[in-house]
């Protein structure tokens, strides 16, 4: 008997506190802080959600459940991320909480705008949270506008995802040879594994022959990608000065191989964006350049 009424008496005591605090109130995320990207590969996006929870009441709450989805602009699920670990926010306080959602990239990079670059969604969640072992459900909804224009400009012009190249040299042909002048292609290999749709419209890049300055070139034909468009096969075309062409050669033949380099700026046009970047690559040239040039 003795114990029922103690009990009794601690629960109307709690009850009496919480009323004070005009009873239970639910926890409520008041602010999304920050989305970031924190990485891209042709298959997966990982971004990282901060959020502010706060805890209105007069005692500290255990969040218990927290789960986040990511929705596109249609409402249409695009990824989603759970609470780990019971979170316990002090009372009449507020905790930053992160989580990393994954998603899958070429649906992501269908979203993004070619206006602004920006792609738009809405985060969205459902959670439960215990103030003095009573619990309550909350959920929350919020648009957000992710901006791509530096990633995007990042990923683009380097050619490579995950330390592989996406620039593949194919081979490397001597086409015309005049007086005074060479004409050398550079074949080549694109691919556009994340399903980006750009226009590549230039490279205008200096030829280097065993590190000896040897001529210019460009793209013979602008090379133009979209979602369906997982690769494509373009050339450089390069004007090789004979003299200094032999003189480098000379060089490299003395080391057993002809190694050349490229450097320039590669222009491409990519969802309302104008990149202009330095990109360089190296190979070697046919063996025979040199008996070719002498002849």
């Amino acid at each position: 008997m003795m114990k029922n009424i103690l009990y009794l008496v601690a629960l109307s005591l709690v009850l009496i506190s919480l009323s004070s605090c005009k009873l239970f109130k639910s926890p409520t995320v008041t602010k999304i802080q920050d989305v970031k990207v924190i990485s891209i590969t042709p298959d997966k996006s990982t971004i990282k959600i901060s959020f502010i929870v706060s805890n209105p009441n007069c005692y500290k709450l255990k969040l218990d459940q927290l789960n986040v989805e990511l929705l596109n602009k249609d409402r249409y699920k695009v990824g989603n991320a759970y609470l780990q670990n019971v979170v316990e926010i002090p009372k009449k306080s507020a905790m930053c909480l992160d989580f990393n959602v994954e998603l899958e990239t070429r649906p992501v990079v269908k979203m993004v705008s070619s206006i602004d670059q920006k792609v738009q969604f809405f985060i969205t969640g459902k959670g439960h949270g215990k103030v003095m072992g009573i619990g309550k459900k909350f959920k929350f909804d919020e648009p957000y506008e992710l901006d791509l224009k530096e990633q995007l400009k990042s990923i683009i012009p380097k050619f490579s995802t995950n330390g592989q190249s996406l620039f593949k040299i194919t081979k490397t042909t001597v086409e015309k040879i005049g007086i005074g002048e060479t004409e050398l292609q550079v074949h080549f290999i694109i691919l556009n594994p994340y399903g980006l749709t750009f226009n590549f419209k230039g490279f205008p890049a200096e030829i280097y022959i065993s590190d000896k300055y040897a001529g210019t070139g460009n793209l013979k034909n602008q090379l133009k990608f979209n979602e369906n468009i997982y690769s494509q096969d373009g050339v450089m075309v390069f004007k090789l000065n004979n003299l200094k062409t032999i003189l480098g050669a000379v060089k490299g033949a003395v080391k057993g191989e002809i190694r050349y380099s490229v450097k320039g700026r590669v222009l491409i046009d990519a969802l309302g964006m104008e990149i202009n970047q330095p990109y360089s690559y190296q190979d070697a040239l046919p063996v025979n350049i040199l008996e070719m040039l002498l002849n």
